[in-house]
């Protein structure tokens, strides 16, 4: 799951109440160059008017911030869009109300009694209805600005959950194939200790090696490719044991290849797989050729093996299956995994292809 710093929240948290208040100081003050310039050009200009609309300003920065405190207290931007929409038309008329009643006093002040000739229902209306102008842009930037904030944190929420069930299941993936792997390998063990006890023996120390391989890679997303050969050359040693003459295999591997990024046991599931399908099931044996290389950015790996594809109602078995879905969740569907059946060359070959990660 993603996580933040406390440190790093407060900076986030400090870095957004200061893009706050210079939007409020930056708005306001354009709107008193505006109202000025507006008087001015109107012929209507003033003292009076002029500090008028620079006390106007102060009022709208204190009443617009109260009402942002409103909407942090009550949550109004976490309700559903119909209801907050609604809320906020009723809030631009209410401020706007309060900054025209706001004005109307400091009016009165700067002239020096109260002219209650100018105060009739069409006036009120119409002086409300000019405020709400700016107000209404104030409002609307800001519910805007909060909208935009809630549809990035349900996305990033929504991101950081499905990374925590992929990490699960990845988990899950390799719990489920750690068994399966060391049960078939200690079958093989298991079929030299009555026949022949000394390659009994070898067969238990490649087989510790495996063991501390599969300990380690659980706690790995990724392995390079020189550590996967490693243990399936081990892997490969100890069948040989066990098939003795019946199997025979090679690697050739390009050495650009071997830093390489993969997921952990992919290529000892593969060769795994070749030898449990193919070469077990033939009288005669067989082989396993694994090959690496890199092209066009990315790594081509192949394991080929004698035999034959014999499909059981479309099952493939548990190691080729959590293959196609640790590369898929790891690699975004950018990875190729194949398996053909060349029944001229009584030949099977598993190919992976994998990007950059």
């Amino acid at each position: 799951m993603f996580q933040f710093s406390p440190k790093k929240e407060m900076q986030m948290f400090f870095s957004k109440r200061q893009a706050y208040w210079v939007s409020q100081v930056f708005g306001w003050s354009t709107f008193v160059v505006y109202e000025i310039v507006n008087l001015l050009g109107l012929g209507f200009f003033s003292w009076n008017n002029a500090v008028l609309m620079l006390l106007a300003a102060p009022l709208g920065v204190a009443i617009t911030h109260i009402y942002r405190a409103i909407l942090v207290r009550w949550r109004v931007l976490e309700m559903p869009f119909t209801q907050m929409a609604v809320l906020a038309l009723v809030a631009v008329f209410g401020l706007s109300t309060v900054l025209f009643a706001g004005l109307i006093l400091v009016s009165w002040a700067l002239e020096g009694a109260p002219n209650w000739a100018e105060v009739n229902a069409n006036y009120v209306f119409m002086s409300i209805l000019n405020w709400s102008r700016y107000i209404f842009v104030w409002v609307l930037i800001y519910h805007l600005f909060g909208l935009m904030e809630r549809i990035n944190r349900t996305q990033f929420e929504r991101l950081a959950s499905e990374n925590q069930l992929k990490n699960i299941e990845l988990q899950n993936l390799k719990a489920q194939l750690n068994p399966h792997f060391l049960f078939n390998a200690l079958n093989s063990v298991k079929a030299l200790t009555h026949s022949d006890p000394k390659r009994a023996g070898d067969a238990v120390m490649l087989l510790s090696d495996l063991l501390r391989y599969s300990l380690n890679y659980e706690k790995q997303t990724l392995v390079p490719l020189t550590d996967e050969l490693a243990v399936t050359r081990d892997y490969l040693a100890l069948e040989k044991i066990r098939f003795n003459s019946r199997l025979e295999y090679a690697l050739d591997i390009d050495p650009a290849a071997e830093k390489w990024p993969i997921p952990p046991i992919l290529l000892v599931t593969l060769a795994e797989n070749a030898i449990k399908h193919g070469i077990a099931q033939s009288v005669q044996g067989g082989f396993v050729r694994i090959s690496a290389r890199l092209e066009n950015d990315k790594l081509w790996l192949t394991v080929c093996n004698t035999g034959n594809l014999l499909p059981k109602s479309g099952h493939q078995g548990i190691g080729l299956d959590n293959i196609r879905r640790r590369l898929d969740m790891l690699f975004a569907g950018k990875a190729v995994f194949d398996l053909k059946n060349d029944l001229e060359q009584n030949t099977v070959t598993a190919a992976v292809q994998i990007p950059a990660f």
